[in-house]
């Protein structure tokens, strides 16, 4: 079974069946994904993570009604980001907001030490590359690369043109280049 058909009957199952081992499923595959999605936008840790878990309340609320028109990877971030929106507009704008930390990715997988460290360090590093990208840049890049979104999906989802994105994602690539050259000793945790 490929990954949108497991979203498809992982979904079929909590609409249908109010089955909450898939939505438990569902919501361990994307709870981190969203959340890094999220954090592109707000810097804070614990808000990144309210949002996330009010679009999975909200899906478990609205089951019966929802009506998946894509792909439910689509629904999820477009979700995800409505309630990004409305969470922005309801906060008062603070100094702080500007200097909030980044958030280290915390997932826990049954791994052994060595290699939980080294996804750790990756994943810092990965965090630190993201960064350094312009902010849109960057948002497309994680959606393309990391979170597998087409192009239609990254445009509909931000409300660009596809060639927009293509361009978002070949500048982002040759600046992530560049920093690879000016920092060797990062090279090593992109090679195959």
């Amino acid at each position: 079974m490929n990954l949108k058909e497991e979203d498809k009957y992982l979904f079929t199952q909590i609409k249908t069946k109010n089955c909450i081992k898939s939505f438990e499923r569902l919501y361990a595959k994307y709870y981190s994904p969203l959340c890094n999605f999220t954090h592109m936008f707000i810097r804070d840790k614990g808000v990144c993570e309210e949002i996330v878990s009010d679009v999975f309340v909200s899906i478990w609320q609205k089951r019966k009604k929802i009506e998946i028109q894509k792909e439910l990877k689509y629904y999820l971030y477009k979700s995800t980001k409505n309630q990004l929106i409305a969470t922005i507009r309801k906060q008062k704008p603070t100094s702080s907001d500007q200097n909030r930390e980044v958030v280290e990715n915390d997932i826990i997988t049954p791994f052994n030490p060595e290699t939980l460290l080294l996804k750790r360090e990756l994943d810092e590093r990965l965090q630190e590359l993201f960064q350094a990208l312009p902010k849109q840049a960057g948002l497309v890049l994680r959606l393309k690369k990391i979170d597998g979104l087409k192009y239609s999906e990254i445009s509909a989802l931000l409300g660009i043109s596809e060639k927009t994105v293509e361009n978002h994602i070949t500048n982002a690539i040759k600046r992530i280049k560049k920093i690879l050259e000016e920092q060797p000793e990062m090279k090593h945790f992109f090679r195959s």
